[in-house]
């Protein structure tokens, strides 16, 4: 056998997954650390003594902001491939039990789960998808911004906010310019030849996708539709407050989940387990809310979320099969 068929070995240092599972068990021995300092014993007996009524209507106020998400989406779809409205929660369905199972799987399952489920092109996925997070960053950066007027702000989420606010203006600009310019990509492409065309034509159908940027009414719909679900999550957190018998607050709630949707920009754990209770416990230290009550509220505050996950998946036992069935049948 000669060299040249010896097979090659991979080394596993030049692998990014061998790096991503380095990081994440490394961050995993962190939160261990951080969480055997943690006074679990008075931490159980907040949870022990907490008022459960109020979790339920927490969980109900999340369940409750589903149907604004779907709505959305199925806005945010181009109107020429839009799917039904129970198409769209199917859709909507399966990339939230990603998005809390496997970490880093925003887009891929997004997109994928538009595809497939939802029928669209992916011009039209990736369209939607991209201005989901446009709405997403303006409604993080509003939070934000709600935060620092109700309360005096860390320097250094001041700096994230100020950060965040002009990459997300850029952005703004940039697709306000793109959702005009697909007619001038084609034109342009003829100039380079066949090849050139055909991936224009691609990239003119994206922009072309992008109709929400184009319909003043229709923006303003799903701008509503975005702040009304950051809404439901902060009323959410104020039941959580009540349950775990934290003085109710609606500052306090808005600082978290401003807190909360600058610690989970970059997902680096499983349904950011972990990080998430750890912004929440700094928020409300930072507040001066004894430590037992933060990490119970932490605590109680993800499960209610991660809990109401399961309304869709639920959902999905339900409908999958007959979708699947309606499909071979037609």
């Amino acid at each position: 056998m000669t060299s040249s068929d010896t097979p090659q070995r991979r080394n596993p240092l030049a692998s990014p997954r061998f790096w991503w599972i380095v990081g994440w068990l490394v961050l995993a021995g962190f939160l261990v650390v951080a969480a055997m300092t943690l006074p679990w014993t008075d931490v159980i007996a907040a949870l022990k003594g907490a008022r459960w009524e109020w979790a339920l209507i927490s969980f109900v106020i999340v369940v409750a902001g589903w149907p604004l998400w779907i709505v959305e989406w199925w806005l945010l779809a181009p109107a020429a491939h839009r799917p039904s409205l129970p198409r769209m929660a199917q859709v909507t369905a399966l990339t939230g039990t990603a998005n809390n199972s496997v970490p880093i799987a925003g887009v891929v399952a997004a997109v994928g789960f538009l595809m497939v489920r939802g029928g669209l092109p992916a011009s039209a996925a990736m369209s939607l998808y991209a201005v989901d997070q446009l709405l997403t960053g303006i409604v993080k950066v509003g939070t934000l911004a709600l935060a620092a007027t109700l309360l005096p702000l860390p320097d250094w989420m001041r700096t994230a906010m100020l950060t965040l606010a002009g990459v997300i203006a850029a952005f703004v600009l940039v697709m306000l310019v793109a959702a005009r310019s697909g007619n001038l990509v084609r034109t342009v492409s003829r100039t380079f030849g066949p090849k050139a065309a055909k991936i224009a034509k691609l990239a003119a159908d994206f922009l072309d996708h992008l109709e929400p940027l184009r319909q003043p009414l229709l923006g303003l719909a799903v701008m509503l539709l975005a702040i009304a679900k950051k809404a439901v999550e902060i009323a959410a957190v104020v039941a959580v407050q009540v349950a775990v018998g934290i003085e109710p607050s609606f500052s306090a709630a808005v600082l978290v989940v401003a807190a909360l949707g600058l610690a989970t920009l970059a997902p680096v754990s499983p349904g950011n387990l972990g990080v998430y209770e750890a912004a929440v416990i700094f928020c409300y230290q930072y507040l001066g809310v004894p430590l037992p009550l933060a990490v119970a509220a932490a605590v109680l505050q993800h499960a209610v979320f991660f809990a109401s996950s399961f309304v869709g998946i639920g959902y999905l036992a339900l409908t999958l099969p007959r979708g699947d069935s309606a499909a071979r049948t037609s």
